[in-house]
């Protein structure tokens, strides 16, 4: 039997998608599955909504209504206490403006058939609204079906949406009513720390909706002060002291969670919200704050990461408190980038980046690119080359003004970076290179199709 909590505030507009996604599921809804409907004294039409639908389906559904406004930890909170007890119960959560695959809980009561050792599942995580691609932690479910997190401690698991929980699992997990952002993060991985692993049920599909007014950062979430002050004592450091108290020490594993999420504060796309919310005068502060969290992770952890180098380096220079940069060798015909003994990226592994056929005066038919890898600026004495089977030609230098920051710290200038090139008519395919230290680097290569590329001014 499923039970399925699902929050309710104000969710007029979107609750019928939500439910009927359940409703149809592949597997038989009325012999199968029970939702709570929990309505934390919503102002619209939800509430009328839920009792309609108790009424169509009177053993399938649970309806609660608080007069007063609980907030969805504690909403979430009640659903947990409702069920907790029962026996053979999948409880799983689904927020009222998303909704499932119509296959989610065939493939998910499968997984559970399948591995009788355990207790909490996942599914793939897909967006929809603003924007239709993949959550980029869907590359889990091709790699593993259950994560050990002794073994697996770089596959983290920060989200309760579409996550499916029975038995001790179950009633282990509570969120924290006071956690504003965040909750579900701690509260799901206090829970795998109990446990030791987790499923992956791959083909299991929770579909979630991004609004319009939504980016990385920019929700209201991210835009409160204390997200940059005491969050990273109440979120970051106090999941590690949970770690201690059960482990008696912090598991690579949540020192893992604590770094991939902490990165979100150095990632280019969210800079300009984090300059905004940190003043220069509080910055110093702020860095503090993330090296108190850094000096307890490991630079194995912080080296695994799957992210850009930079904010690798800035992690670990956060950490020392002095600027770190990984250490750069050639060998191969290719240049390798490391920290210690750990292979972090090799620089044949990136492109160039063709911006289009120029048309201004004196470099009309000129192919425009360039090369602002995170991994390595390029120097004076570097220059990108076109090749074409024997034929090599060197590109001539242009302006590039782009500039890589992390918080208030340049770590990448790129103005060798940019380039131009006459491409010979009867070449059809080039393969771009870089000249580094006495040495040629092979890089990607690219058709030559003068109408698909088009120059780009603001590049």
């Amino acid at each position: 039997m499923f039970k399925i909590i699902m929050p309710v505030y104000n969710a007029e507009k979107y609750l019928e998608k939500a439910v009927d996604s359940i409703i149809n599921q592949t597997l038989s809804f009325k012999e199968n599955v029970v939702i709570h409907l929990i309505d934390d004294s919503s102002s619209d039409g939800s509430l009328e909504l839920c009792n309609k639908y108790k009424e169509q389906y009177p053993d399938n559904f649970i309806v609660t209504h608080f007069e007063e406004n609980q907030g969805v930890s504690a909403v979430r909170n009640y659903g947990i206490k409702m069920c907790k007890h029962e026996k053979n119960v999948m409880v799983g959560f689904v927020d009222s403006d998303d909704y499932l695959d119509n296959k989610a809980l065939e493939t998910v009561w499968n997984f559970f058939e399948n591995h009788k050792d355990i207790q909490l599942v996942s599914s793939e995580i897909y967006h929809f609204g603003a924007r239709n691609d993949e959550h980029k932690s869907n590359w889990r479910f091709e790699e593993r079906e259950v994560v050990n997190i002794k073994e697996d401690f770089n596959y983290p698991q920060y989200y309760i949406g579409g996550v499916f929980l029975k038995d001790k699992a179950l009633r282990s997990l509570k969120f924290d009513v006071n956690m504003d952002f965040w909750e579900d993060a701690m509260a799901i991985n206090k829970v795998i720390l109990k446990l030791g692993k987790y499923g992956l049920a791959k083909g299991a599909i929770y579909y979630y909706r991004k609004m319009e007014n939504e980016s990385s950062l920019v929700d209201k979430a991210w835009r409160k002060k204390e997200r940059y002050t005491t969050f990273l004592e109440d979120g970051y450091k106090r999941l590690m002291k949970c770690s201690l108290l059960r482990k008696f020490k912090i598991v690579p594993y949540i020192q893992y969670v604590v770094a991939y999420h902490l990165r979100l504060f150095l990632l280019e796309g969210n800079r300009e919200v984090v300059m905004e919310m940190v003043p220069e005068k509080e910055m110093q502060a702020f860095k503090d704050r993330l090296s108190d969290v850094l000096q307890k992770v490991s630079d194995e952890v912080i080296c695994s990461m799957n992210t850009a180098l930079p904010v690798i380096e800035m992690e670990l220079s956060l950490k020392y408190k002095k600027k770190v940069r990984a250490k750069k060798t050639i060998t191969d015909n290719d240049m390798v980038f490391q920290y210690g003994e750990k292979q972090l990226a090799r620089l044949s592994e990136r492109n160039v980046r063709v911006i289009g056929i120029m048309d201004k005066p004196g470099y009309e038919g000129m192919l425009r690119g360039r090369f602002s890898t995170p991994l390595y600026a390029m120097k004076k004495d570097d220059y990108i080359f076109v090749q074409n089977g024997d034929e090599k030609i060197k590109t001539d230098r242009y302006k590039c003004k782009k500039q890589l920051y992390i918080l208030d710290e340049l770590m990448r200038n790129y103005k060798n970076a940019g380039f131009v090139v006459r491409i010979p008519e009867e070449w059809k395919e080039i393969q771009f290179g870089i000249h580094t230290n006495d040495a040629d680097i092979l890089l990607n290569k690219v058709e030559v199709n003068s109408e698909d590329n088009q120059e780009n001014e603001d590049e």
